[in-house]
């Protein structure tokens, strides 16, 4: 057992045994889940107080804390009086429903969506389109015009009516869908503060409640929920506050490093979880290069072992299509799988991000091309046992409409799959079904791959009714196009946004800014949510990182990360 094992097993205990209120900064891969659960099955101390609320921001993190809880044989750690949940659902299971009027039942929405309500001037616009705030220390709302959409900002823009109207009659909007019975998640944190500032009728069962109210991934919470957070501390409901501020990425939803740092300075005491359980040495220390404060670099708790450089990718970003390597022309993911294969690291364990999705790979879409390389893009995705179903799904249809083409050349050739069925007689799903089987069946695609499938459709079983005349419905042109490496590699491939609370042995992070290196060397991510963003990426990754960037930024990226010894590759 090495020293650094020991230091983070003793900052876990110290963060599981700790009296609330309580803030914990952990660091990527620390273990948190590990620490919140164990701090919950220890039992809360004081012998009143029987329940522990144990808070996260997605139902699968909350999952998780409950899987835990039966693994361990502990399951009536998740039963009442216990709490395991999304801090969504707790704000409304515990602070709102509780205390309304029993004749004015209110419907929580996820969105203004789900009743369709506009705002209605010269012109319709979603209500859903606008963004509510709350400054905390005024208690007034406004809208964020920051935060409306490109189309949504025309529209105003080119409206009669100016700003400040638009403004008011989305507040009179949202005040009809209230009266009559619906809220979102901002309106219910707003009567959470509400009830909170009611009295001891309303704090009092609380208290009596819940020992202790852990949330996890605090850096995600907004304005209000920090105000929600510290309003319960006020009122003497033990508090554990879990965070990693250098992961904030979610200003457009209104969360604010400032806020967040108050809380932890008015709970008291500080946790510190910098052993990262997840990730090489070079990945910690070159997520250290993109966080604020100057800090060290976590420390790898994983066995020492022959790791990899970080892999710096000189990479051509054109206006429209995929990013490729600079060096080969070929897709830049296709060079990244193959440095993840050289360390021994297949395809289903790697990730691919960046800030947009446009820069991503479309490994769903089909290819462009004829029918031979539609035909043989399909070929690839059944027979590669990989592919996901929607995948699957669309290969079939490719076939199906070859097969209805050949098979019933009178039935109409437009129209969807289904549609087509209908026109020729026969059952949707059977055709599908011999449109699996006779891809299946075809040999790999080759240059005389059209006679091939031509000789098969000849001789395959046809369905009833099936009358071919002459070359309808074959094959012909040119041979199918080479298919793409990428076509069907089970690859995870999301914006940060949304892989932001996952892991993967291998990840590459595309960055197409043309100022990624001046940024990375001397940007504050304390002011931009971009390097915070990449920070994010990093540390997703367990074993191998490469970094997608323009040819221009490679060399003082290089000297840069060289200078602060983090070992690194120009691929």
């Amino acid at each position: 057992m090495n020293a650094v094992f020991e230091q983070a097993v003793a900052a876990q205990e110290r963060a599981i045994a700790a009296k609330a209120p309580l803030f914990v900064r952990a660091c990527p891969g620390a273990g948190k889940t590990h620490v919140i659960v164990s701090r919950h099955l220890r039992g809360p101390s004081v012998t009143l107080r029987h329940g522990r609320a144990l808070l996260s921001f997605t139902r699968a993190a909350a999952t998780q804390m409950r899987r835990r809880c039966h693994r361990d044989a502990r399951p009536e750690a998740t039963a009442f009086p216990h709490y395991i949940g999304t801090l969504d659902a707790f704000i409304w299971d515990a602070l709102v429903t509780p205390h309304l009027p029993a004749n004015r039942p209110l419907q929580l929405l996820d969105s203004w969506e789900r009743v369709q309500a506009e705002v209605n001037l010269d012109r319709p616009i979603p209500l859903s389109g606008f963004t509510f705030a709350r400054d905390p220390k005024t208690g007034q709302e406004s809208i964020r015009r920051d935060l409306l959409s490109h189309e949504h900002t025309l529209l105003i823009n080119s409206s009669r009516y100016g700003w400040d109207r638009w403004v008011s009659a989305a507040m009179e909007t949202r005040k009809a869908q209230f009266q009559a019975g619906y809220v979102t998640g901002h309106e219910s944190r707003l009567l959470a503060l509400r009830y909170l500032s009611a009295g001891e009728h309303v704090t009092g069962p609380l208290r009596s409640r819940f020992a202790e109210i852990v949330v996890d991934e605090a850096q995600d919470c907004s304005v209000t929920d920090v105000e929600i957070m510290t309003a319960l501390h006020r009122l003497g409901i033990p508090l554990v506050v879990v965070a990693d501020p250098d992961q904030m990425i979610y200003s457009w939803r209104d969360a604010e490093l400032r806020t967040l740092r108050d809380l932890a300075v008015e709970l008291g005491q500080t946790v510190e979880l910098n052993g990262n359980w997840r990730s090489s040495r070079t990945i910690c220390q070159a997520a250290a290069t993109l966080r604020s404060g100057a800090r060290p670099p976590d420390s790898a708790v994983r066995p020492p072992q022959v790791e990899p450089p970080l892999i710096l990718l000189p990479t051509q970003f054109p206006k429209s299509g995929a990013a490729t390597h600079a060096s080969t022309g070929r897709p830049i993911v296709e060079a990244f799988l193959d440095h993840a294969q050289v360390h021994g690291i297949q395809p289903a364990d790697c990730l691919i991000t960046a800030h947009s999705r446009s820069y991503l790979p479309a490994k769903n879409r089909r290819p462009s091309g004829n029918n031979a390389t539609m035909l043989a893009h399909a070929w690839h995705v059944i027979r590669s046992g990989t592919a996901d179903q929607a995948l699957v799904d669309d290969a079939c249809r490719i076939a199906a409409r070859m097969l209805l083409r050949y098979w019933y050349p009178d039935a109409p050739v437009n129209g969807s799959v289904e549609a087509r069925c209908t026109a020729a007689g026969v059952e949707f799903a059977g055709i599908v079904r011999r449109a699996y089987g006779f891809v299946y069946r075809l040999p790999e695609p080759h240059t005389s791959w059209i006679t091939d499938v031509n000789t098969a459709l000849k001789s395959a079983s046809r369905p009833p009714g099936a009358n071919p005349r002459g070359r309808t419905g074959q094959l012909g042109g040119k041979p199918p196009k080479p298919r793409t490496a990428t076509a069907t590699a089970p690859f995870r491939s999301d914006n940060i946004h949304q892989v932001k609370g996952d892991e993967h042995p291998a990840v590459l992070l595309l960055a197409p800014d043309n100022d990624v290196s001046s940024r990375w060397i001397s940007g504050d991510p304390g002011a931009d949510e971009s390097l915070r963003g990449w920070y994010v990426a990093v540390t997703r990754a367990q074993r191998l990182i490469a970094i997608g960037v323009r040819t221009d930024q490679v060399e003082p990226l290089t000297a840069y990360l060289t200078a602060r010894r983090v070992t690194n590759l120009v691929g």
